[in-house]
């Protein structure tokens, strides 16, 4: 997994202290990982077209745009004119290669460098960036961001194919309304390797490797070795359907379905029961629950997984224990930072501040949170683990119930709540990305699948 910052102005203070490197030589640095970008990118000749801002976004857009001028057809168009100390700096020895400098914009060019604004952006923007943001956005050429698009806070960012962000991965880069504009990330070094160069942190970003799947590794075995879970059935029971064969399919020994009467006769792989199985090593409550009551003092400590329905019941405080993981998405989670003593949190508000009310939430529940959505947050005690690697493809009904089945299973088999919410994230991310057929196409059905070929 790689480090997530908040914010990297102290990591730049930091290198420029300790290592001796003046702010300008972390521009240079910065701006040369931009160029060897473009150089892989970009075929011989190619328009380059920088955008540039007043501040050092745009200083490192000038430095770039020398570095490259002479291997191909580069041009910089000024947004707004040079400001600060070193942007005055680079665009005037810029200007003494005799780059073109641009009043207007060409129709169309091969690239298209963001070097606007930077991550110090903040505030509304005015009519005439929106108006070139809205133009570039609807060009064909690449799009690449230097450090963070443009506007990201906004309703009409910079739409990037590329994000190359300078020193240190930053967390609005990884917040679900960047999803669509970011594209894909690369963090550059300026100078110093990443392990130099940050610091400690609180969020991290999960990556393929962080998957540990439930391999069988003793020949000597049976069933009862690989846990017994219970998914609780409710009156949508198909939900416990799928989170049971979900389970199975993820190496559990044993899956139960708790009924108050037998419900399904054609899928002999889950056993049905009407009463609380002794041997249970954990337990799957929510999904499709509807008006069914349970009694959490059935499930005292046992390892569980809690979604869906009982997100909106007040009784859920009653599960919080350590051992407890519960998977809402943002309007279940508005329910629970009410009923946890947060306050009326609407889900829009929710989308514009995941990080924050996903730490906030994580110190007063004892278990673990998974806060779904395109970058999926795991929280527990202040500590953050990001998912980018989902697809829309997940956007379908039942997918939430594959994802409590995934974490269940691995309850049930030992794993710890945190570890069982990563990996089971991750499995459910990492199948969406391998189905073939069209993202539209995927049902439960075939997640389950693709879960089992990873």
């Amino acid at each position: 997994m790689q480090k997530i910052f908040h914010k990297t102005d102290m990591l730049d203070r930091h290198a420029q202290k300790k290592f001796l490197l003046s702010e300008e030589i972390l521009m240079e640095n910065a701006a040369r990982s931009i160029a060897e970008f473009v150089k892989i990118k970009a075929k011989k000749g190619a328009d380059i077209i920088f955008l540039c801002g007043s501040g050092n976004n745009g200083a490192d857009g000038f430095a770039a745009a020398r570095m490259l001028a002479g291997s191909f057809n580069v041009s910089v168009f000024c947004v707004y004119l040079p400001k600060s100390p070193l942007a005055k700096v680079q665009f005037a020895r810029l200007k003494s290669l005799h780059v073109k400098i641009l009043k207007t914009l060409p129709k169309s060019a091969d690239i298209y460098i963001d070097c606007i604004l930077g991550s110090g952006q903040k505030g509304a923007i005015d009519k005439s960036l929106k108006d070139l943001l809205l133009h570039v956005n609807t060009q064909r050429g690449l799009k690449i961001a230097c450090d963070i698009p443009t506007a990201i806070y906004l309703q009409m960012p910079f739409k990037a194919d590329f994000t190359l962000t300078m020193g240190a991965l930053k967390s609005t880069l990884f917040e679900d309304f960047a999803k669509d504009y970011v594209g894909e990330v690369i963090c550059c070094d300026l100078g110093i390797d990443r392990s130099k160069f940050e610091d400690e942190t609180d969020i991290f970003l999960l990556e393929k490797d962080d998957l540990i799947l439930p391999t069988r590794e003793s020949k000597n075995s049976n069933k009862g070795d690989f846990g017994h879970l219970l998914v609780v059935s409710g009156e949508k029971a198909g939900a416990s359907v799928l989170s049971g064969l979900t389970a199975l399919s993820f190496g559990t020994g044993l899956v139960s379905l708790l009924v108050n009467e037998k419900l399904f006769e054609f899928n002999p792989s889950l056993m049905q029961t009407e009463k609380f199985p002794d041997k249970t090593t954990a337990v799957i409550v929510g999904m499709g629950l509807g008006e069914r009551k349970i009694d959490p003092l059935w499930f005292e400590n046992l390892p569980s997984v809690i979604d869906a329905d009982l997100c909106y019941d007040k009784r859920v405080k009653e599960w919080d224990n350590p051992k407890c993981v519960i998977t809402p998405h943002p309007k279940e989670f508005s329910s629970l930072l009410e009923i946890f003593g947060f306050g009326k949190i609407n889900a829009e508000e929710i989308q514009q501040r995941r990080f924050f009310w996903a730490k906030e939430f994580s110190f007063k529940f004892n278990g673990v949170l998974v806060l779904k959505g395109a970058n999926t947050i795991i929280a527990q005690r202040g500590v953050l683990y990001v998912c980018q690697l989902g697809s829309q493809a997940l956007a379908k009904g039942g997918s939430g119930d594959i994802l409590a089945g995934l974490i269940g299973a691995l309850l049930a088999q030992n794993r710890s709540p945190l570890d069982a919410a990563v990996s089971g994230v991750l499995a459910h991310a990492l199948a969406s990305l391998s189905f073939e057929k069209n993202n539209y196409a995927l049902t439960p059905e075939g997640l389950i699948e693709e879960i089992k070929r990873l």
